[in-house]
């Protein structure tokens, strides 16, 4: 039963209750404490880093999309670069052919012009004769 005020055993079991609180604080919850603690920090730490990380990814992908793009445009002057020249070296070659066939075209003309002047006195006495050769033939008898 209560009694009021409380006999000496009361006041020792509240010595005895805080002298064991100090002891499991000291030997269990301080240490437990400290490691959850720890774990905290570590999980924070952790998730800073993974942060940060990933922060520094983003940065890092940003810039090589960026000279990705900027590497593709050059690739695109250099072709166009290309092209151009190519499409002006065709052109020259071209015209190179172009005024070769020309040349060559008028030097075979003036030649077959000038066979056929050759030729053509020979021919007009073989156009006679051979036209002769017809007659007579036709006619049966010599025209001379």
């Amino acid at each position: 039963m209560l009694t009021f005020p409380p006999d000496h055993t009361f006041l020792i079991q509240i010595v005895l209750f805080f002298v064991l609180w100090i002891g499991l604080k000291k030997l269990l919850f301080d240490p437990f404490v400290a490691l959850l603690e720890a774990r905290e920090a570590r999980t924070t730490g952790a998730k800073a880093a993974a942060a940060q990380t990933r922060s520094a990814t983003e940065v890092s992908a940003t810039e090589y999309e960026h000279r990705m793009q900027e590497a593709r445009q050059q690739a695109a002057r250099d072709a166009a670069v290309v092209r151009t020249a190519t499409a002006a070296e065709e052109q020259r070659v071209l015209e190179t052919a172009r005024e070769e066939a020309t040349r060559q075209l008028a030097m075979l003309r003036d030649n077959l012009a000038r066979q056929a002047d050759a030729a053509r006195p020979t021919l007009e006495g073989e156009v006679q004769q051979l036209a002769t050769r017809m007659v007579e033939r036709i006619a049966g008898r010599s025209l001379a």
